[in-house]
């Protein structure tokens, strides 16, 4: 840098005081005031805002007001200068200026300029100055120690403001850590700093950033593509190269990768080098001493080279080195490097089991994740189309054996069923044989194997499991009334059980006939509780219950469509505690609601019951009319016509008519006269009466309830009466209307 020459312009200023004339500035030159500011007078008159002359040849500016401008910017004629402390302006020289923070805690700052021989600021770009270029802001500053760009391109200048070009430079700096850190960079010939890719330089490929900064020692990415430099930027390429570090867990490690030609690091999978196949991670490391597992689950093994092992068997050692506790795993790998798992294999003529890491096994199960098992013995082989058992001690030291079967492919069968030698066998989800009672899904007791394990069909007479009554109220009164066997039904075709799935009890059907059973399978008998209905008993049915009574076959069938004397169901308060009842055609028993009969016809007879479901008999009344019910539950039907009954109004039986309907008929029929049923008769005593018949009016009645028509005949009392042919009195013997006797139920419906 042009170093300054500066001159002691008070000194100058007093020699020249002193040897020249004092006339020469006494009205023309230099002149200086009382305030000790020098003024230049030209004709009489201060010279302003111009250049003038010193007495040593330099220049001075006159402002406005003739007064030499000291420390200060002069924009003069387009152009931009500054002077010092003495006014005197820079010329061909480099200056700075220093700003004071506005604000505490800021650092001051230095701001550096040039000044042409001229004494015009340079600016608005690059100059040239003792070999070196320096560029200049629009303000006239040059930059120091700072990247830049212009256009698309990239500069550096250094602490001195000068463009380093063709040539290799760094830049240390500090991170936001505290951390210190070295980038490099290369400046073109022409200062432009390489960046944005690839560039070759004396033979060597270096990568350069979008700032310019060339990597060292790291990885570059390119879109999919990936690059190594080493510590001097180079590109690695054409061959193996090895990164080594300290892992996490303060191991050393060491990578190796592989760059070809053009640098483009291997990786993404497998690739072939020379007549070897290595595989490579998505970062390009090559496993070595390491297994490879791809999409499909098959594992691939690299040796300590990075090899693939292929078409053949090979051993891997674990374990601790240092403590010789090593294990040595043998594997069989194919041609394609694929080693065998998850399964038996061919090799040599016999079967071998791999697991699912291709570990050779022996003396063990399979379990696949799909629930499959095989089995091989002490010498490894397979068992296939056999039953074989094996025994132990289980966790409470107890001994057991345990029974498995082998399909002709060595798979166990498990968690199902099937047929072996025309017989149905259950096994579990390990495989061991089901004897008793089992399941299927969630079901536990769906099925029942004998002790040959073999599954049973149609009716079963089986014992209770014990643990069946444990909260189950159902079972347990089952077991109360009929003790611990009962009946179980399985289908003949798929040998489930009927049981009730939703709710304590389901009907189902068996032969075309409707049985009961609980949660459990348990065949129902007796009354059963199946719905909630009001009146109660619209909510039990009946199951045969007593082999003595009914037929075997009929054991726990629903009754339907029939008769039956039995004993009240036991939770229906109210009633009689035997009655007869009858069931419909869904096993509903027939019944009335409370304080009111029911009339069901049945084969053509009407019969009444009550609200508890009672076949009812007597004089009953129903919805104000009257009907007859027989004398007894044996003979309850309903009765028609004229009949004669003991109503208990008349010391013996009364005679009664009932329409086709069987309510009490009330009018004139054959010449007789009822009411609600009732036939009306005169009192004995008085020989005649007068009835107000419904709709027909007075009619004189005799004592035995004929009709008197045409007639003329003396009462008790010796009254003359006449009647026509239609029975319509023409002489009343009296004017007294006889009461119509009301008949009086047998029987009141119960509430």
């Amino acid at each position: 840098m042009k170093k300054l020459k500066y001159i002691g312009l008070v000194m100058l200023v007093l020699f020249l005081l002193t040897v020249l004339p004092f006339s020469a500035f006494a009205a023309e030159g230099w002149q200086q005031n009382e305030e000790g500011h020098w003024t230049y007078i030209e004709n009489n008159e201060k010279v302003t805002g111009q250049w003038v002359t010193w007495p040593d040849n330099s220049l001075r500016f006159v402002d406005k007001e003739g007064i030499i401008v000291t420390s200060n910017w002069i924009n003069y004629q387009s152009n931009r200068y500054y002077v010092n402390n003495e006014g005197k302006r820079y010329e061909d020289s480099w200056f700075s200026i220093t700003t004071n923070p506005s604000q505490p805690g800021r650092k001051q700052t230095i701001t550096w300029y040039y000044a042409g021989s001229d004494g015009i600021i340079l600016k608005n770009g690059w100059y040239l100055i003792d070999k070196s270029w320096y560029y200049f802001y629009p303000g006239g500053n040059s930059p120091r120690n700072v990247f830049f760009n212009i256009g698309d391109k990239r500069y550096y200048v250094d602490e001195n403001g000068a463009r380093r070009q063709e040539c290799w430079f760094s830049v240390t700096s500090v991170n936001s850590a505290g951390i210190s850190y070295t980038n490099w960079y290369y400046a073109d010939s022409d200062g432009a700093l390489l960046r944005n890719g690839w560039h070759e330089l004396q033979g060597k490929s270096y990568y350069f950033d979008i700032n310019g900064n060339s990597p060292r020692n790291n990885w570059v990415n390119i879109d999919l593509n990936r690059y190594y430099v080493d510590t001097d930027g180079v590109r690695m390429q054409n061959g193996w190269f090895s990164i080594e570090g300290v892992n996490g867990y303060g191991q050393k490690f060491e990578n190796w990768y592989y760059a070809d030609s053009d640098g483009l690091i291997k990786r993404w999978g497998w690739n072939q080098i020379g007549e070897n196949w290595y595989y490579f991670d998505n970062n390009g490391t090559s496993y070595r001493s390491r297994w490879y597992v791809d999409g499909k689950k098959k594992r691939y093994y690299l040796d300590t080279d990075g090899v693939l092992k292929a078409n053949g068997w090979f051993s891997v050692k674990t374990g601790n080195a240092a403590t010789n506790n090593l294990k040595t795993t043998w594997y069989y790998a194919d041609e394609n490097g694929a080693i065998c798992q998850d399964g038996f294999y061919e090799i040599a003529g016999k079967m071998y089991y791999f697991d699912v890491n291709g570990n050779m096994m022996r003396n063990w199960w399979r379990n696949r994740p799909s629930g499959e098992k095989r089995y091989v013995g002490d010498n490894g082989a397979l068992y296939e189309n056999e039953w074989f058992s094996i025994s132990g001690l289980d966790g409470n030291g107890a001994s057991y054996t345990r029974w498995y079967y082998a399909g002709n492919d060595g798979k166990i069968y498990q968690d199902g069923w099937y047929t072996i030698n025309e017989k149905k066998y259950r096994f579990k989800s390990g495989g061991e044989l089901v004897t008793g009672w089992n399941g299927n899904d969630d079901e536990s007791n769906l099925y029942y194997c004998g002790e040959d394990g073999a599954r049973v069909y149609g009716w079963q007479w089986l014992k209770i499991p014990d643990d069946w009554s444990d909260d189950n109220e159902a079972v347990s009164e089952y077991i109360s009334n009929y003790g611990e066997y009962a009946y179980f039904y399985f289908d003949p075709q798929s040998g489930k059980k009927k049981y009730s799935t939703s709710g304590t009890y389901r009907e189902l059907k068996v032969d075309d006939k409707v049985y009961c059973f609980d949660s459990k399978g348990i065949m129902q008998m007796g009354w059963v509780l199946v719905k909630n209905a009001s009146p109660a008993i619209k909510g039990y049915r009946y199951y045969v219950s007593s082999a003595e009574t009914f037929s075997l076959e009929k054991a726990g069938v629903r009754l339907e469509n029939t008769w039956m004397m039995l004993e009240s169901p036991e939770n229906i308060d109210g009633g009689s505690d035997k009655g007869k009842y009858y069931f419909a055609s869904g096993g509903e028993p027939v019944c009335g609601v409370s304080g009111k009969y029911k009339i069901k016809k049945i084969n053509g007879m009407q019969y009444a019951f009550d609200v508890y479901g009672n076949a009812a008999w007597g004089l009953l009344e129903i919805d104000n009319a009257f009907y007859y019910f027989g004398d007894s539950d044996k003979n309850c039907a309903g009765v028609t016509g004229r009949c004669s009954l003991a109503d208990g109004t008349d010391n013996g039986k009364s005679i009664y008519r009932f329409d086709s309907s069987g309510k009490g008929f009330t009018g004139i029929k054959d010449g007789y006269f009822y009411y609600n049923g009732k036939l009306q008769k005169a009192d004995p005593a008085a020989r005649y009466e007068v009835f107000d018949v419904p709709e027909t009016g007075l009619r004189l009645i005799n004592s035995s309830g004929k009709v008197m028509k045409q007639a003329k005949v003396k009462d008790g009392d010796g009254g003359e009466w006449k009647t026509n042919t239609s029975g319509i009195i023409t002489q009343f013997g009296s004017d007294c209307v006889t009461q119509i006797v009301e008949p009086e139920a047998t029987a009141i419906a119960p509430d």
